[in-house]
């Protein structure tokens, strides 16, 4: 037990290694895991305590020591998981009948339960639809369907699948996505504006919304790619700074908010999380399994935006959950 604490002892103050990462994105499970280990560790030291054998002052010694660990790392990631979902609360009630609804999900490419996600999106009835890993057979599948209820699409395709982004909403777009393309990487994210002044009452500004996703950390080179994609987002979200127009950037991460990498993203950064004030939102799960999930798609937003009722909820055939949100102008 005591090799584990010092695994786990490494992986806090050494997050920047790609082992590191993958067990960060769980604190959660870490947690419970030394819960269970502190319990077990108490008992042995009882037990220990009550027998009568030689080297019983070692082995009570070691059984101490394993007990002081358990506990610092508990401490260490409790303080952690707590520090993020104890923010700054950006939420309203629902008193502004002039708020616009999104539905976000990751769908994952290779999903063929069309008629489940459409199901899905009728039954939410969002203003804005967002989704990711959006293939070309989803749109031949869907088209119509979103042609009837949606008259307004923004498409960017990305990676050898042509597994993309994609927005349809019922209030006009404007597409500049083109102006971020990233000739280095075949990747590029998309970049619009939802165009709500003039048409929805108390719109005062344009809203400028960011869909992006990065590289999933399967592998040491899909790390570093993400890591590189990470940095040049950060650069050109601090040339947007001084923006007037709100801004909400909907992003499938895929890096929780413990890494090391989240934090260096939002070191000094104006833009806040809207889902640091939710209940625990763990949005992806291993193997589209009920355990083992992760907190890795993140919502931001500019303190213009305010962000109410956000609600998570499994998505048929995908190894991710949907989220659906309100937001406003203030």
């Amino acid at each position: 037990m005591i090799l584990i604490d010092l695994i786990i002892i490494y992986v806090y103050f050494f997050r920047e290694s790609f082992f590191s990462e993958l067990v960060i994105s769980f604190v959660p499970y870490i947690i419970w895991f030394f819960i269970l280990e502190l319990i077990i560790e108490l008992y042995l030291l009882i037990h220990e305590s009550r027998r009568k054998r030689k080297n019983k002052t070692i082995h009570l010694l070691f059984t101490i020591i394993a007990v002081i660990l358990t506990i610092w790392i508990l401490t260490l990631y409790s303080l952690e998981y707590f520090s993020f979902y104890n923010q700054s609360d950006n939420s309203i009630r629902m008193d502004n009948p002039e708020w616009i609804k999104v539905f976000y999900a990751n769908i994952l490419y290779k999903n063929t339960n069309y008629e489940s996600l459409k199901e899905k999106i009728q039954q939410e009835n969002p203003d804005i639809v967002i989704l990711v890993e959006f293939s070309d057979e989803h749109e031949d599948a869907m088209k119509e369907f979103f042609r009837e209820n949606y008259p307004y699409m923004n498409r960017n395709s990305r990676s050898a699948t042509l597994a993309g982004d994609v927005v349809f909403s019922k209030i006009p777009l404007d597409n500049i996505t083109e102006t971020h393309i990233v000739p280095a990487w075949s990747w590029n994210y998309s970049y619009m504006k939802i165009e709500c002044e003039g048409i929805i009452e108390n719109c005062w500004d344009n809203v400028e919304l960011y869909v992006i996703h990065t590289a999933a950390p399967v592998s040491l080179k899909n790390f570093q790619m993400r890591n590189a994609q990470l940095y040049k987002l950060k650069s050109d979200f601090i040339k947007n700074e001084n923006t007037s127009n709100p801004i909400i950037i909907i992003w499938d991460f895929n890096l929780s908010p413990w890494s090391y990498y989240y934090k260096r993203l939002t070191d000094n950064w104006w833009m806040l999380n809207a889902l640091s004030f939710q209940s625990p939102v763990y949005t992806r799960s291993l193997l589209q399994q009920w355990i083992f999930r992760s907190h890795i798609d993140q919502l931001f937003v500019s303190p213009k935006i305010k962000v109410s009722e956000v609600e998570v909820e499994n998505l048929t055939w995908s190894d991710h959950r949907s989220f659906s949100f309100y937001f406003w102008i203030n």
